[in-house]
């Protein structure tokens, strides 16, 4: 749908502050009227384009879930690959839920539920590539919830901002850190 299409890009480009109703039908070529038709509010288009980012983001995060002990760094750096599509296709809506939580209870608690469920799907997905190893002292979930603030935040410095980083040591060099997280033994 256009209207989905372009409020993802309105807001990567202005943020969720930012874009107006007028700015979304504007982009999309359609009547106020006609938004109403679809959707009651700016929050009902990003709630809409939020759950098609939920369920990209399982999907993108399972597939390092699906990954054992045998794992191989490259393994590991072709996920990253698909977990960075995953962002490139939905980074514009999570960017704009975390604008838009801080005013909308609702979409707060929506947007934590699903950080919290991916998270604990990487997690689960470090603890496979140890070969079931849990660390003592080290709280998968904390390790899940820091990966993937790592490369989200990495992402939007990235293909956002323009950090002048070279494409083809990208998915290698988080590999590696992702890598670490699952293979090393805690310090003291």
């Amino acid at each position: 749908m256009r209207i989905m299409v372009e409020t993802k890009r309105l807001l990567l480009e202005k943020g969720y502050d930012a874009t107006s109703i007028s700015d979304i039908t504007e982009a999309s070529g359609i009547r106020r009227a006609s938004f109403y038709t679809y959707f009651t509010s700016k929050q009902d288009v990003l709630l809409a384009i939020g759950h098609d980012a939920e369920e990209a983001g399982i999907i993108a995060a399972e597939g390092l879930r699906q990954m054992d002990h045998a794992a191989t760094i490259d393994d590991v750096a072709g996920w990253v690959e698909e977990y960075l599509a995953f962002w490139d296709e939905h980074g514009s809506f999570v960017h704009a839920a975390f604008q838009a939580a801080y005013a909308h209870a609702e979409l707060r608690e929506w947007s934590i539920t699903a950080e919290m469920t991916g998270a604990k799907i990487l997690s689960q997905a470090l603890i496979k590539l140890r070969g079931g190893k849990r660390l003592p002292g080290i709280d998968p979930m904390v390790q899940g919830l820091a990966i993937q603030s790592m490369i989200e935040r990495f992402w939007y410095h990235w293909r956002v901002a323009g950090a002048p980083v070279k494409e083809a040591a990208v998915c290698r060099s988080i590999a590696q850190i992702i890598w670490a997280s699952a293979h090393s033994d805690p310090a003291n």
